[in-house]
């Protein structure tokens, strides 16, 4: 990440958390305007596969009676 984000995310993160909610929607809204290329088949894959590890890996720790 560039420094300047790194920065921004710094700041936005010592705001008070209705800032940063009005902040994060206004974000969601510009980013929705982006123009991303298509995602392909193998990406779509992938992301579904990290999901799914992700998930597992919560059930798991949440069914440890340890945690």
């Amino acid at each position: 990440m560039h420094n300047t984000s790194e920065s921004i995310l710094e700041a936005f993160n010592q705001l008070p958390e209705l800032e940063k909610h009005a902040i994060g929607s206004e974000i969601i809204k510009q980013v929705a305007l982006l123009d991303f290329p298509p995602v392909s088949d193998g990406e779509l894959t992938e992301i579904g596969d990290m999901v799914f590890r992700l998930h597992d890996e919560a059930e798991k720790k949440d069914s440890d009676p340890r945690s």
